[in-house]
């Protein structure tokens, strides 16, 4: 699944990239850089680097040249705060008529749609008689700023994606589901069920922005229990009404110095085997994966999927 975004690049002959690809996460303070070689035809973590949101162009063009990154694939991937994800009914109208559709049928939703990108990604099963589509809406002001930010910084822009498809390039394609607890620092929790590669369910979860800063007695005392009782409900979700096999495994990122405590009880309440949410992927001495690159190397990891498609 990827986002039509990439149909306002304007690509250009480059010499050939001395990288696989880059990986940008487009953050409100920040962007995570995540940067891939090849190691014996498989992909290697190489480096990991972060710039203010100021001046971001100046910056990102300085570390691309200074790093020998020009004419590297590149993906981007906004973080959360930066669109809209709505569930919306999808209009019955043509395959080329759809996104203009979905325009007009969300004008009440969005702020003002008028200036704002939507694309959409279908959803692999609905309960019965349903019949939705999940719909990103992003301002087009700052997707062209993204697009001529990568063209002058050197990089071959390949996409623009958000954070929920980016989990699915972290993951083999399995056909038993998992869930995916994902967070930023400071942000949402997002919930996903992945299976086949693709999102079945997501949705965010509200109320722990501040998790980092919580004690382990707190997570003992309300935040597990409060967590395991957002997955029960999505897990009886897909089970019930995607009618879908029960989901098999459980993979956290979530911004907490207890992640290991954490990660026990809510495989104590949930009674679905729990692991930290560590991607497959070779890595140089000194990178650790975390809810700070999660989003960064799953953008990254986008190229790597494409070339294996």
């Amino acid at each position: 699944m990827r986002l039509g975004w990439w149909d306002l690049v304007k690509r250009k002959l480059r010499k050939p990239a001395a990288y696989h690809s880059l990986g940008i996460e487009f953050g409100q303070r920040n962007l995570n850089l995540s940067l891939l070689g090849k190691q014996k035809g498989l992909p290697l973590w190489l480096k990991q680097h972060r710039i203010g949101i100021d001046n971001w162009v100046k910056d990102l063009t300085a570390w691309i040249k200074d790093e020998g990154v020009a004419s590297t694939p590149c993906h981007v991937v906004f973080s959360t705060n930066r669109y809209q994800l709505l569930q919306v009914e999808k209009p019955a109208v043509p395959a080329e008529e759809l996104t203009q559709a979905l325009r007009w049928s969300v004008k009440d939703l969005l702020a003002s749609a008028d200036d704002m990108v939507v694309e959409y990604f279908d959803l692999p099963a609905q309960p019965t008689g349903s019949n939705k589509i999940n719909l990103v809406a992003a301002p087009k002001s700052l997707i062209e700023s993204v697009v001529t930010g990568m063209i002058q910084a050197g990089v071959e822009l390949k996409s623009i994606g958000i954070e929920e498809l980016s989990q699915c390039d972290l993951l083999d394609a399995q056909p038993a589901a998992q869930i995916t607890l994902v967070q930023e620092p400071g942000e949402e929790i997002c919930l996903s069920i992945i299976k086949d590669g693709n999102i079945y369910f997501t949705r965010r979860l509200k109320g722990y922005e501040q998790l980092s800063s919580y004690g382990l007695e707190q997570i003992h005392q309300g935040v597990a229990d409060s967590l395991s009782i957002e997955i029960q409900r999505s897990m009886d979700y897909f089970d019930s009404q995607l009618r879908q096999a029960p989901v098999k495994r459980l993979l956290i990122c979530i911004d907490t110095p207890f992640l290991e405590e954490l990660s026990q009880v809510l495989e104590q309440n949930t009674l679905v085997k729990t692991e930290m949410f560590t991607p497959q992927i070779a890595t140089s001495q000194g990178l650790r994966f975390s809810s700070e690159t999660v989003t960064s190397l799953g953008a990254a990891m986008r190229q790597v999927r494409e070339a294996n498609a």
